[in-house]
């Protein structure tokens, strides 16, 4: 892209963008596509967007879209052959300028790829992953960070943590802070919170930590700081754990029946956006103590419900959190049950969290998300469509 020209003076482009992640429940990579298309589609009235989909009734979620947004359907959902044959294919019928795809490039195709990579966690922390999803990401990201000609990722931690790792240009990594669905917003209307809430059994006062149950996200530390805040009289709530199931999930299972807290802490599984927003609005502390995040969207979400914020201070989370939360080290139960028992205990600090929270969440815009998106669209496609000069 020439210097000081704007998106909008750019010529019109035709970008591909892998969407197969959503409708799986796949969180945060899911998350992170769903509010792009909704950023793009309402902001970049330029661009003519193909999204690709092996169930793209899924992508219902995303409207309204503008009529440059057209769903295609990839014909399988099996994630080798979808790479290797379906997105390409595809895309190459829809004469795409630059194809986005989240973490894994098709090994073999003409088109541009700017490739989105959250974080390298794999590779940081392997011992949290399956030996197979080791394997797969550990072989194939680092292809895809090379392959493509644009990288996109979500902090400044996570450029750092890219480029130390795998050598990738900081130049070719653009940081792009993911916005938050409007959805998540402080309720008016005490009604629909009380449904949400006896929808999962809730009742009464409780503390609320959302994320899939995998050890990165540190939960039965979590589990036994809450135990010592309860047996310390400091709160006489429940704690919900709000995520699906994953890989050596049963550590917090484990854990919970070891102290003697079945009742006392309640496992929704994967709960759907409005229910979540409820869920959000009535907790008196949100909870995050992960030992290692590319961004961390949850944080965000409880800061825009109103909700205070208590979590770890590694990665990227002071980067997103800033002053309007308590950071502590994660690795420390005590630093954990401290923090929560301060704000369970301080009606006063859980409305000045929460204030400068709300604050803070509006740094964090869908204009911006999508802004940088494009000009990473633009770099990429013009890179590709300048031919050089002749030789005179």
């Amino acid at each position: 892209m020439v210097p000081g020209q704007m998106v909008s003076d750019a010529p019109d482009l035709r970008v591909g963008i892998d969407a197969h992640m959503v409708g799986e429940q796949e969180t945060g990579n899911e998350t992170y596509i769903i509010n792009l298309i909704r950023s793009l589609s309402q902001f970049d009235n330029h661009t003519n967007y193909f999204l690709y989909s092996p169930h793209p009734e899924s992508l219902e979620v995303c409207q309204p879209l503008t009529e440059r947004f057209h769903i295609r359907t990839v014909p399988t959902n099996a994630a080798p052959t979808r790479i290797l044959w379906g997105l390409p294919r595809e895309a190459a019928r829809d004469q795409v300028d630059v194809l986005h795809v989240t973490y894994v490039a098709p090994p073999k195709t003409s088109i541009p790829i700017v490739a989105t990579v959250h974080d390298i966690s794999y590779a940081l922390f392997p011992e949290t992953f399956s030996m197979r999803d080791k394997m797969i990401l550990g072989t194939l990201v680092p292809r895809t960070l090379k392959k493509a000609d644009g990288v996109i990722t979500v902090s400044e931690s996570s450029r750092k943590d890219i480029v130390e790792r795998y050598g990738t240009p900081a130049e070719k990594i653009a940081v792009c802070y993911q916005p938050i669905s409007a959805q998540y917003r402080q309720l008016a209307d005490p009604a629909a919170v009380a449904l949400a809430q006896a929808t999962y059994g809730i009742a009464g006062r409780y503390m609320l930590a959302v994320g899939n149950l995998q050890p990165r996200k540190n939960l039965p530390r979590l589990v036994r700081a809450f135990a010592s805040v309860k047996r310390e009289g400091f709160y006489d709530g429940k704690l919900v754990l709000v995520g699906r199931s994953k890989w050596r999930e049963s550590a917090i299972y484990d854990e919970v029946r070891e102290l003697g807290l079945d009742d006392d802490v309640i496992f929704t599984g994967y709960v759907p956006e409005d229910d979540l927003v409820a869920l959000y609005n009535a907790a008196d502390v949100f909870v995050y103590p992960s030992l290692y995040e590319g961004y961390g969207l949850p944080p965000l979400e409880a800061m825009a419900c109103g909700c205070p914020v208590v979590t770890g201070n590694t990665s990227s989370l002071p980067e997103v959190v800033g002053d309007a939360g308590i950071m502590v080290d994660p690795l420390s139960e005590d630093a954990l049950a401290d923090a929560i028992a301060r704000l369970v205990g301080s009606p006063e600090l859980r409305r000045e969290l929460a204030q400068r929270g709300l604050q803070r969440v509006q740094r964090f815009t869908a204009e911006q998300a999508a802004r940088v998106t494009m000009d990473v669209y633009q770099r990429v496609a013009m890179l590709h469509r300048t031919v050089p000069a002749a030789n005179s």
